[in-house]
């Protein structure tokens, strides 16, 4: 069915599923500012780039749930590309403590987003590694962050893929996730949704969701669909926008006549 709508949404872009210590986040960034900055405009000599970082012995993503103690269990969803063996070796890491590391990756994904600097730092390969190493701690430890985090980006560091941390943290939110029961629900309409029609919405989803899972909704707009709705829950798409109503309806028309 259509909903037309005219009352305003929020629309995260990434949902959060526990409340995040955004103002420790950011004083950790405002009192670490001047070392990120200096860090991220400190560039390796050319001929130290490809050199193996030799500041500290990191084992690879392999070993780093063994390495850090206390290993747990798999993800139950699973994924065999390289971001996702990190994002494994992180979660199995990270038993008994699973929440608290989710916020502080979480975390760490804010502050990409917020700081130039920061992200900068992650992303620029050249950066001198110990200096990398140095200003990370600093950046964690003054947010608080749990210590098997802090180890985990030493890894990256290591083994030259902290510039796949976005990519990581995303899967580890989809570990996360699966790992909680909860649903992550994207709705995207031509015109934002009211109220009671996000809520219709949402009561529609839960009774399509597994029995005893959490649906974490989220609004967007998309003048382009034109009307309709484009429903987005796990890997599920439910499209009933008006433009793919018109995009059918013209391929039938270009079929020839029997």
């Amino acid at each position: 069915s259509h909903f037309g709508s005219s009352a305003r949404a929020s629309h995260p872009r990434h949902p959060q599923i526990l409340p995040k210590p955004a103002a420790m986040m950011r004083a950790a960034l405002r009192a670490t500012q001047p070392l990120v900055a200096r860090a991220a405009a400190r560039q390796s000599a050319p001929a130290f780039r490809h050199a193996a970082p030799s500041v500290f012995l990191a084992p690879g993503a392999r070993s780093f749930a063994a390495a850090v103690g206390t290993v747990g269990p798999k993800p139950k969803h699973e994924d065999g590309t390289l971001g996702g063996r990190y994002a494994t070796a992180l979660f199995m890491a990270s038993s008994g403590k699973l929440d608290k590391v989710y916020q502080d990756v979480i975390g760490l994904r804010s502050m990409m987003e917020e700081s130039k600097d920061f992200k900068l730092l992650i992303e620029t390969p050249g950066v001198d590694p110990t200096t990398k190493v140095k200003t990370l701690e600093a950046v964690c430890k003054h947010a608080g962050m749990e210590g098997s985090v802090i180890n985990f980006l030493k890894v990256l560091v290591e083994n030259k893929r902290l510039r796949m941390l976005v990519r990581v943290i995303d899967l580890f939110e989809i570990f996360y996730r699966t790992e909680k029961g909860i649903v992550a629900c994207k709705v995207t309409s031509a015109a934002p949704l009211s109220s009671a029609e996000q809520g219709q919405v949402k009561k529609a989803m839960e009774q399509r969701a597994a029995k005893g899972s959490t649906i974490i909704m989220e609004y967007d707009t998309k003048p382009a669909i034109l009307g309709g709705l484009v429903v987005k829950m796990g890997d599920a798409v439910f499209d009933n926008s008006v433009a793919t109503r018109l995009e059918r309806l013209q391929t039938q028309l270009l079929q020839p006549l029997s």
